[in-house]
């Protein structure tokens, strides 16, 4: 057989072991699914045929790790910048609505915590009536009401203020459609004891309906309160 024969039927050969090879660590990329897979690939192919399908799978993957940490942070300057990077991106409405929240609520900087809740103010004995216990008197609304936020979700009615607050807490952490909103403890009492009801400021009916939605198909107690309730 002639030699350039024999050179030519060679390279065949590494050309056909080379596509196998790609290939064989293409589909390893694909079964990991990580950053660091992906970009270890570009890094050895840059020219593969697979090359513009990982740098897709790059900016998903980067994309869907920036949402996490703004929903981790859950402040209104995360969601901000969550926003100005990726203003066409697959949580840019949710990251928009729930900076309108936090926007709509005054005095509101960091996360949706208890800390801002207002605490009922205890009434002044009157000689005519004084006071039979030590139970807090009905809550006014916040003065978030009165500067944007309208619509309001409740999510249960507790014993103590403290229970009120931890179911918050326990509520948001399991829920991410509750970060960023800003949450309300509104008390009351009767003759039969004292009520917390535990609610939370959403900027639209609409919105509200759709997070009580989602919840209690979860389960979670969740009803929607319309203005001046």
């Amino acid at each position: 057989m002639p030699m350039r024969w024999r050179l030519a039927i060679s390279l065949c050969c590494l050309t056909v072991l080379a596509a196998c090879g790609e290939l064989q660590d293409w589909q390893g990329t694909e079964k990991a699914d990580t950053l660091d897979a992906y970009e270890s690939f570009l890094e050895r192919y840059p020219e593969s045929q697979y090359a513009p399908v990982a740098e897709r799978r790059i900016a998903i993957l980067v994309e869907e790790r920036d949402w996490r940490l703004a929903s981790e942070r859950d402040t209104a300057e995360a969601y901000r910048q969550f926003v100005d990077a990726y203003p066409k991106g697959r949580w840019a409405s949710e990251g928009r609505l729930r900076l309108q929240n936090f926007m709509s609520a005054p005095g509101v900087l960091g996360p949706a915590a208890v800390e801002p809740i207002e605490r009922p103010v205890e009434p002044i004995p009157t000689p005519e009536l004084k006071p039979t216990t030590t139970a807090p008197p009905p809550s006014t609304e916040t003065s978030a009401q009165s500067k944007g936020v309208r619509h309001r979700i409740q999510l249960g009615a507790f014993s103590t203020r403290d229970k009120a607050e931890q179911g918050w807490r326990t509520a948001r952490d399991r829920y991410p459609d509750l970060r960023g909103l800003v949450p309300q403890i509104i008390g009351t009492s009767s003759d039969e004891g004292s009520i917390y009801r535990l609610r939370a400021g959403v900027v639209s009916e609409a919105r509200a309906r759709e997070i009580c939605g989602k919840l209690s198909a979860a389960g979670q107690a969740c009803v929607y309160v319309p203005p001046g309730r």
